[in-house]
């Protein structure tokens, strides 16, 4: 699968969870982009934890880990709640 499709993926993943028509966890206002933004913010952690040795941030290949975590990014950059956190 090329990383295209495993972006595209990753996104429906996560919208799957927090953003559909009906979403197990709804995220009030949540776009695709968000999520799309959300994980170029997850991205540059991902290579910043890299180059300094740090493995607190470390790319599952879109697991359930990586969704929550892209989730907490949504919430804190974009200031968008939800009812159950």
């Amino acid at each position: 699968m090329s990383a295209y499709n495993s972006l595209f993926n990753f996104v429906d993943y996560v919208w799957s969870f927090y953003g559909n028509e009906d979403p197990l966890y709804p995220i009030e206002g949540l776009t695709k982009k968000h999520i799309f933004d959300a994980i170029f913010i997850y991205r540059d952690k991902l290579v910043k934890a890299e180059t300094e040795g740090n493995d607190r941030y470390t790319w599952g290949d879109g697991d359930s880990l990586d969704r929550e975590r892209v989730r907490d990014i949504i919430l804190d950059e974009f200031n968008l709640t939800s009812g159950w956190v």
